[in-house]
C-alpha cells in the first residue's frame, strides 16, 4: 500500500533516490509543492494515483537536487545567455501545436524535446541527442496512456521526440497546468489560478540552459497557453522574447480541451466527472485569458506580441509564419519554407482531424456563461475568431 503523502516523506524519497540533500537557496517552488501534496490528499486518493502522484513530484525534486548539485560543481551552466526566445502563447486548441511545428522547421530554431521536458537531468548531449536513452523511458511512459486511454491518440500526437510544451518543464517549480490534468487535484489548480508561483522564470531559464549547455544550440522556440498566467514575469526574465498569441473562438475550443483531460484522468485512474472537468477548464483558461489581456495594457508587453487567427494558420500557413518573421524581424529561409512544404505533404496531424468528437454540452460548457465572462476578449478579437476559410489547406 502506499503511503499517505507528506512533505518530509517526499523529500526524504528524492534525497535518498540521489544521495544528495541540499534543494538550495531558491524557495519559491516551495509554496506549489505543499499545494499539491496536500490537494492529492485531500482527494482521498485511490492507490493508483497516489502511487502516480508520487512518482512524479519525488522525480520533480530529484531533479531539483540534481540541479543544485551541478551548480556546484558546474557554475558555467547557470551563466549561460538564453537569448530572445520566440513563444506560442495562445489558448490550448487554438493552432499553437501546428504553429508550434511550423516555426521550429526554421534552421535556426532549437526546441526542448518533450523527452527533454519531462525527464530533464541529467544534462542533454549533442552526441546523443537522437539516441538518448531517455526517449525510450518516456515512450514507455506514454505507451502506457494510450494502453489505459487510447482514445487520446485522436486528440494529440504522441512522439516525445517532437518539440515540447514548457507546461511540462513548469512542474519542475510545482507550478503547472499539467498537474491538474493528470492528476484532477482542484485545491491545486483553484490556487494555480489564482497565484503567481514566485520564481517560476529562474526554474524555467535554468532547464534552457541545462539543455543548451552541451546540447544542441540554436534560437529557443517555445510554446505554453501557461504564459498566459503571467507574462509581466515571462517578459522579465526574457525582455526580448517574441510572443505568438494565436486566437480561436474559447468557446469552441473547452470542450475539445476538456476532453483531452478526461482522457488523462481515465489513464491516470482519476475519477472526476465531465461536468467537473468543464468547470475546471472554464474556471482556469477563462483566468488565464482575462489575466494575459489585462497585461497588454502595458505598452512594453503589447509590442512583444502579434496576433494570429487559427482560421489565418490553417488557410495559408506559410504566409502565417511569414507574418510572425516580419513582426520579430527575422529572417524566413529557402530552406525552412522548403521545410514546411514537406510538413504540410506529410503530417500526419491530418489523420486526425473529425476523429476527435466532443462537445459543450457533454461537458456542461455553457457558451453564454463563456461570452460573458470573456467579453473584452470578444470585443477586441471577435475578426479573429471563425472557422477556416472554405477550402483551406490542411
Amino acid at each position: 500500500m502506499t503511503e499517505k503523502l507528506t512533505n518530509k516523506g517526499l523529500e526524504s524519497s528524492a534525497r535518498e533516490a540521489t544521495g544528495l540533500s541540499d534543494f538550495g537557496p531558491d524557495s519559491g517552488w516551495r509554496e506549489g509543492f505543499e499545494r499539491l501534496v496536500a490537494a492529492v490528499e485531500a482527494m482521498s486518493p485511490n492507490e493508483q494515483l497516489r502511487h502516480l502522484a508520487t512518482q512524479n513530484i519525488v522525480g520533480q525534486l530529484a531533479t531539483r537536487l540534481h540541479f543544485v548539485e551541478d551548480d556546484k560543481n558546474h557554475p558555467d551552466i547557470a551563466q549561460q545567455e538564453i537569448g530572445d526566445p520566440l513563444i506560442v502563447i495562445g489558448l490550448p486548441r487554438t493552432g499553437t501545436t501546428i504553429s508550434y511545428d511550423l516555426l521550429c522547421l526554421d534552421p535556426q530554431a532549437r526546441a526542448p524535446r518533450e523527452w527533454e521536458w519531462y525527464i530533464p537531468w541529467p544534462p542533454t548531449d549533442e552526441a546523443t541527442f537522437d539516441s538518448d536513452p531517455r526517449i525510450a523511458q518516456v515512450t514507455a511512459l506514454y505507451d502506457n496512456w494510450l494502453e489505459h486511454a487510447p482514445q487520446l491518440l485522436d486528440i494529440q500526437r504522441f512522439d516525445c521526440t517532437q518539440p515540447g510544451e514548457c507546461n511540462h518543464g513548469m512542474q519542475y517549480h510545482f507550478a503547472s497546468t499539467n498537474f491538474a490534468a493528470e492528476l484532477g487535484v482542484p485545491d491545486y489548480a483553484e490556487w494555480l489560478r489564482h497565484s503567481n508561483a514566485p520564481g517560476q522564470y529562474v526554474s524555467h531559464k535554468r532547464m534552457l540552459q541545462n539543455f543548451q549547455w552541451k546540447g544542441p544550440k540554436g534560437r529557443w522556440t517555445l510554446k505554453s497557453p501557461q504564459h498566459l498566467f503571467d507574462l509581466p514575469a515571462l517578459l522579465e526574465a526574457y525582455p526580448g522574447a517574441m510572443l505568438v498569441w494565436t486566437h480561436r473562438d474559447p468557446a469552441l475550443t473547452f470542450s475539445s480541451l476538456s476532453s483531452f483531460i478526461a482522457g488523462f484522468l481515465a489513464a491516470f485512474g482519476g475519477d472526476k466527472d465531465k461536468a467537473a472537468i468543464g468547470r475546471d477548464v472554464i474556471e482556469t483558461w477563462v483566468a488565464a485569458m482575462n489575466r494575459g489581456l489585462a497585461a497588454r495594457a502595458d505598452a512594453a508587453i503589447e509590442d512583444r506580441i502579434i496576433d494570429l487567427a487559427h482560421k489565418d494558420v490553417v488557410a495559408d500557413p506559410k504566409g502565417a509564419i511569414s507574418r510572425i518573421y516580419d513582426k520579430f524581424g527575422l529572417h524566413f529561409s529557402e530552406e525552412h519554407k522548403a521545410r514546411i512544404d514537406r510538413f504540410l505533404t506529410e503530417n500526419p496531424a491530418a489523420k486526425r482531424m473529425g476523429k476527435h468528437k466532443h462537445s459543450p454540452e457533454e461537458y456542461s460548457i455553457d457558451i453564454g456563461e463563456v461570452h460573458e465572462r470573456m467579453a473584452d476578449y470578444y470585443d477586441r478579437f471577435g475578426d479573429l475568431l471563425g472557422p477556416p476559410k472554405t477550402g483551406a489547406k490542411p
